[in-house]
């Protein structure tokens, strides 16, 4: 609780030296409303909101209905759902927001959250995110998945929801700097349950930054599952649409 305070104290004095609310967090121009991006800078964001997989939210093209990953890979999470493609103004701001101490973006990101969840009617009994290690929430100050969970469950007024389910173990390289094998790999053992949360029973949401291939939700999910819970969703800020190994990392 304590924490929850002093955090918000935070926020509030950020926001009276420069209101995300009331500015776009791209151009910095003025707004009037809570949508974080001002008239000009919302038309270039785009939305995830074409042919997506039917399990794991990612932009796909051709006649398929699911992506390389959730039709080849052992899937354990239900569902996931992006709200933006992570390209241009949006992957820009998540840059900001990781690395620039840009961590007031999250409150922004958090109402389009809430508004994917209501639209695609979520049902959830707590919501966690992946977890950093001590060592790396010390140098970034902050877990940028963990503030976009606790306003997403503030918008909502369930604030008893966001819970810190899932521990690190173990360090990890960064995700966006390696390919989808090694993804796989570099998170594979890295999470475990927090033996102070029961999650036994109940519907998980995971809530995170970017979806790229589905690795850190499907380790999440691996290890909520096994602890119990019956069923685990994801819900991201954006997601990369499905590139395959030829064309990138």
């Amino acid at each position: 609780m304590r924490k929850k305070i002093i955090k918000r104290a935070v926020d509030a004095i950020a926001e009276s030296i420069a209101p995300v609310k009331f500015r776009c967090i791209n151009c910095g121009r003025d707004i009037f409303d809570e949508t974080g991006f001002c008239e000009e800078c919302i038309k270039k964001v785009v939305f995830n909101n074409g042919k997506t997989c039917k399990r794991c939210g990612v932009g796909i093209d051709g006649a398929e209905d699911y992506c390389g990953n959730c039709t080849f890979d052992k899937i354990y999470f239900d569902r996931s759902f992006a709200v933006f493609s992570y390209e241009g103004i949006i992957q820009h701001a998540i840059l900001e927001m990781k690395f620039n101490n840009k961590g007031r973006y999250a409150k922004v990101f958090a109402r389009y959250l809430v508004f994917m969840a209501v639209k695609q009617n979520i049902e959830f009994d707590i919501v966690c995110y992946p977890p950093m290690s001590a060592r790396s929430k010390r140098e970034r100050h902050y877990n940028q998945s963990e503030l976009l969970a606790e306003y997403f469950c503030d918008i909502l007024d369930r604030n008893d929801c966001c819970v810190d389910a899932l521990v690190k173990v173990r360090e990890t390289e960064r995700q966006e700097q390696l390919n989808k094998q090694d993804r796989k790999v570099n998170l594979k053992g890295s999470y475990k349950i927090n033996p102070q949360i029961d999650v036994k029973g109940k519907r998980v949401l995971v809530i995170d930054d970017v979806k790229t291939t589905g690795a850190t939700v499907n380790e999440c999910a691996k290890v909520l599952k096994k602890a119990g819970a019956v069923s685990v969703t994801g819900l991201t800020v954006s997601a990369r649409k499905e590139r395959f190994d030829y064309e990138t990392n």
